[in-house]
């Protein structure tokens, strides 16, 4: 298979484009940072010239799309909801048109966000209740699902969104655990937002990767959504115990009960669409934090 990754130099990017070089596909890697000669894989900047994206689907032809770029930020959105829309609405339609116009084979796989639920009046969340964003990142996330609906329902273009929820791991320099790792280093008492009672559904980079290929190799392509995680709810103050204890440190933790804007409350996905494809995530909590710590340790 010869597979493009858009934002290969990014978290998830970065992951996707190793793990199918290790399969033995074709990997080309596209994203707006300049090569630093640590790739394996055919990569390609933005700022080498106009027309990238172009010149990639003319030459390789691709068979498949991981668009893992854009803007990953929800605070990003609130303080500049266009610049968001540029990145999450705008590119990723520039990409179906590539699609469309030079490779309407290939597959492309739209990586969403939980954050297009908001906050739900039930849990676990399935993929037909309503959506009601609660930030730019999370309406942006939402309307590039419909384009992939349109282009799957007017030019049958073989599409599909990912609704993946609080993914983790080595790499990820953002976010609950790399956040309170930096604010260890600086205080014995780490201070976060909430109350603690605050639940996510965590799923570890690598399960991701594994779903992604389940999905590519196993599902129908047409336009539909599915929700990507472990099916597992942690709260916030559980998980950020587990974290400390394996960091070995005295840290105390205290919650400042103030909302963090833009974030939901309590999340858990149905995973039952996912199942039915084959996948079950392999890592638990304690498992994928123990591996982030180790890398944290080496790398922050």
């Amino acid at each position: 298979m010869k597979l493009l990754v858009i934002g290969s130099k990014g978290f998830i990017g970065c992951h996707a484009a190793v793990h199918f070089l290790a399969k033995g596909d074709t990997v080309i890697g596209y994203d707006l940072v300049e090569a630093d000669g640590s790739e394996q894989y055919n990569y390609y900047s933005q700022s080498e010239g106009e027309q990238t994206l172009y010149k990639i689907f003319k030459q390789y032809l691709p068979d498949a799309c991981i668009n893992a770029g854009g803007n990953g930020s929800v605070p990003l959105s609130i303080n500049d909801p266009g610049a968001d829309f540029i990145a999450n609405v705008l590119f990723h339609s520039e990409i179906l048109e590539l699609i469309r116009k030079h490779q309407p084979g290939c597959k492309y796989v739209h990586l969403s966000s939980a954050a297009v639920y908001g906050n739900p009046q039930q849990l676990p969340i399935d993929e037909n209740i309503p959506v009601k964003p609660l930030s730019p990142y999370g309406w942006h996330k939402y309307q590039a699902e419909i384009l992939c609906r349109e282009y799957a329902v007017l030019f049958e273009i073989r599409t599909i969104s990912l609704r993946v929820f609080s993914v983790y791991g080595p790499g990820l320099r953002k976010q609950l655990f790399w956040d309170s790792y930096q604010k260890s280093k600086q205080n014995d008492t780490i201070r976060l937002f909430g109350t603690g009672g605050e639940s996510r559904d965590f799923i570890y980079i690598s399960d991701l990767i594994e779903a992604i290929d389940t999905i590519l190799e196993n599902a129908l392509m047409k336009g539909q959504v599915i929700n990507v995680s472990s099916g597992i709810e942690t709260t916030i103050a559980e998980a950020i115990e587990i974290f400390i204890k394996l960091l070995r440190n005295n840290n105390i933790i205290e919650f400042t009960n103030q909302e963090n804007p833009g974030n939901p409350l309590n999340w858990r996905a149905d995973v039952k669409v996912l199942t039915s494809l084959g996948f079950t995530a392999k890592t638990d909590l304690y498992q994928g934090l123990n591996s982030t710590v180790k890398w944290l340790k080496e790398n922050a």
